[in-house]
């Protein structure tokens, strides 16, 4: 956890040192936003984990750094809940709990100028935290990658409306685990991953633009 910490504190100072150049709308974006998160499945040995659908909401801070190039580190969380449906034989791993599924990523906006009307493309890289509300269940740390697209529609030069779809990837890789300790509480079972194993998430999303800057 303490990589995935020094991760977000370099990126904000990144963010917030790199060279300005001046946008159609401005040099720096805050956007606060809502929308609907899929929580995604994720398919192991002994039975299936489900992450449920629910709202979620965050922010994003970007800075131009071409007028048609931003880069942007954005944070998101959805408050939802879990369970683990085990196969026949791992009953004893069969568990509901509630998680807060966390997203901080860094990466670039590339930008179309249709005037009033800015379609983008976009691709981050950062962490995923699973914050589990158990004391028998472990939080978890994954590498993530996020790829999507959206609209930005200008109402003026520094309030703007965004429309944002995303594609959500937290990264598993051979030997690791979801969750690792999940039934220590009373059980003493584990549950392990499989190489490639993942889970796909995604996000719709509606914020408001906030621009400064000349």
């Amino acid at each position: 956890m303490k990589n995935y910490k020094k991760f977000l504190i370099a990126a904000i100072t990144f963010l917030l040192v790199i060279p300005f150049e001046s946008s159609a709308q401005g040099k720096f974006e805050i956007t606060p936003f809502a929308g609907y998160m899929f929580g995604g499945r994720i398919r192991f040995y002994e039975g299936d984990l489900r992450v449920e659908d629910n709202v979620n909401y965050g922010v994003a801070l970007s800075t131009a750094v071409r007028p048609d190039v931003k880069i942007e580190f954005s944070w998101s969380q959805m408050q939802s809940s879990a369970s683990f449906k085990p196969i026949y034989g791992y009953d004893d791993l069969k568990r509901s709990f509630d998680v807060n599924v966390n997203y901080f990523q860094v990466g670039g906006i590339w930008e179309m100028d249709k005037g009033k009307l800015r379609p983008y493309g976009l691709f981050s890289l950062g962490a995923t935290w699973f914050d589990a509300k158990d004391s028998t269940i472990e939080d978890d740390w994954r590498f993530s990658v996020a790829l999507g697209g959206g609209a930005k529609i200008w109402l003026s030069d520094r309030i703007g409306i965004r429309l944002q779809g995303r594609f959500l990837i937290p990264m598993y890789f051979s030997g690791a685990g979801i969750f690792c300790g999940i039934g220590t509480g009373g059980s003493g079972c584990g549950v392990s991953v499989g190489t490639g194993s993942t889970i796909l998430q995604g996000d719709l999303t509606a914020g408001l633009i906030f621009a400064f800057g000349k």
